[in-house]
């Protein structure tokens, strides 16, 4: 998948995921979530994902990301990371807004 994710931030896109009813996850992206978002900015001129998530959502003007624990990239932790980005779309299932306790 991470090879579509440049696809996945071409302009043509940018306004689904800002309009869209149901929210929207990139993962293992090196760029920041803008890239998806911003349909002026072409993911190759995004800024580089500083903060290490590994999966990157956006969901009605909210960003969110999950990183994996201590950026070690193993099964373990990219369970680990899946489990509490879907405890989060449980909530937004909900309530319809994005909460992380």
């Amino acid at each position: 998948m991470k090879e579509h994710l440049k696809e996945a931030a071409e302009k043509p896109y940018a306004d689904i995921y800002l309009q869209s009813s149901v929210p929207f996850v990139f993962v293992d992206s090196q760029k920041v979530y803008l890239a998806f978002v911003d349909g002026n900015l072409s993911y190759e001129h995004a800024h580089d994902m500083k903060s290490g998530d590994y999966l990157v959502g956006f969901y009605k003007d909210t960003y969110v990301g999950f990183g994996l624990y201590n950026n070690i990239k193993n099964e373990k932790t990219i369970q680990d990371c899946y489990s509490r980005l879907f405890t989060v779309l449980e909530r937004i299932k909900y309530t319809g807004k994005v909460e992380i306790r």
